[in-house]
């Protein structure tokens, strides 16, 4: 079943040439995903509404937004750029590509892509929330998920850093540094706003 599923995604990756992209919209929605709960964790905290489930509420909502606009975003815009490479190939083959093995690979890479586009960042979002979740089931106090929530944010965005860095054949260690300082500039900023407000 998983060989079968791998070879179906690899044959569209190829068909479609949209793995570069699927790549980028996972790491860009991960961000999206890790910096919004971490915004909504520290607001929540700073203004003295911290319950668990406060929180929870709050970053699913967020998340299941986050997730609708981005799955439909990203699937309207890559079917339409799919679409027109397939016009562009049609018209430099001078034949219809419409119910070939390329145009159906390329109409499931929009599907894919909009899932991944969804997922990464409903998935990294509820990795951060997940010490509320804790907190709620009454394993953890208010207290301790909320330095845990932000510890794993800043370790996501650390690790997210490292994949771009692998991918970019770049130093591993100041890639992922300058991702965890976007989490940093995102805590100082908010703690900031908070003293003026």
């Amino acid at each position: 079943m998983f060989s079968f599923l791998r070879r179906s995604l690899s044959r569209i990756f190829r068909y479609s040439g949209a793995e570069e992209y699927s790549r980028r919209y996972a790491v860009v929605n991960a961000f999206d995903g890790v910096v919004t709960i971490l915004g909504i964790v520290l607001g929540s905290t700073l203004l003295g509404e911290a319950s668990a489930r406060s929180i929870i509420a709050a970053g699913i909502g967020a998340l299941i937004a986050m997730g609708i606009s981005g799955a439909s975003g990203t699937y309207m815009a890559e079917k339409a750029e799919q679409e027109r490479r397939i016009r562009e190939i049609e018209e430099a083959m001078l034949t219809s590509l419409e119910k070939s093995v390329i145009a159906e690979a390329r109409e499931r890479a929009a599907i894919i892509s909009a899932l991944i586009d969804a997922l990464s960042a409903v998935l990294a979002g509820l990795f951060v929330l997940s010490p509320y979740f804790a907190a709620d089931l009454g394993l953890l106090s208010a207290a301790s998920s909320f330095y845990f929530s932000v510890e794993l944010s800043l370790a996501l965005l650390f690790a997210l850093g490292l994949f771009l860095g692998r991918i970019a054949r770049r130093n591993l260690i100041i890639s992922g540094l300058k991702s965890l300082g976007i989490g940093c500039a995102t805590i100082l900023l908010i703690t900031l706003l908070n003293v003026f407000l």
